[in-house]
């Protein structure tokens, strides 16, 4: 099958291009430790967040989170449930997620999660991450992606072909750009309105879901 990416070397490149170290390491997931009365936490640059030198996403309209993930991350894959925890919590804020390429595998899986979304025109990254956390720490193969593309109803083919246009070649490159220009070195990473970049680990006093939705309500209110 793999016949079927007949450019895909053309971008695949891109990826040894930009000499990055990425990882997927633990998100900015708070510890859900047992709640306590606190006094009403201070936000600070340095420890809650970090201001990006160059700003990203901003055609998009705010407020915005934008996820840098890899769907073969266990870490991004834990980090799911925060997001959709914060996403429940605040349906106006739109969710961009982007897909790292920081090598061929990353930039194999991430074609495929941005052609996905753009012919199902929604956000894919849920049922992709449970896909391949369902692997047995192993990462699909073709055939196996075969199988899950056709179960969303889409045409394989069609998806392949996606997957190997300028448009999602633009898009993993702006991506690189991204993600390098601001040193955001692994995954998942999460950047509030373009601008504020989610500390990692989350400091102590961000101890459960409804402290990081503060926060992260505070940083879109900025």
């Amino acid at each position: 099958m793999m016949q079927r990416f007949k450019s895909f070397r053309k971008w695949l490149l891109v990826a040894a291009s930009i000499v990055v170290l990425a990882a997927c390491s633990e998100g900015p997931t708070p510890p859900e430790t047992p709640a306590t009365e606190t006094a009403a936490v201070s936000y600070s640059e340095g420890s809650h967040y970090r201001v990006l030198a160059e700003p990203v996403q901003q055609d998009q309209q705010e407020p915005f989170i934008v996820e840098y993930l890899w769907v073969g991350c266990p870490a991004c894959q834990r980090f799911e449930p925060v997001m959709q925890g914060f996403k429940e919590a605040n349906p106006d804020v739109n969710i961009v997620r982007r897909h790292g390429a920081f090598n061929q595998r990353w930039a194999f899986d991430g074609a495929l999660f941005h052609a996905i979304q753009e012919l199902t025109e929604r956000d894919i990254a849920t049922e992709m991450l449970a896909f391949y956390a369902s692997q047995n720490n192993q990462l699909p193969d073709l055939d196996q992606l075969t199988g899950f593309i056709s179960r969303l109803g889409l045409d394989p083919n069609d998806v392949f072909a996606k997957a190997d246009s300028d448009d999602i070649e633009q898009i993993l490159r702006q991506t690189l750009a991204e993600m390098s220009t601001n040193e955001i070195n692994g995954v998942p990473s999460v950047v509030i309105n373009g601008r504020y970049l989610l500390a990692t680990p989350m400091p102590s006093d961000i101890r459960s879901q409804e402290d990081l939705n503060d926060l992260i309500t505070h940083l879109l209110s900025l």
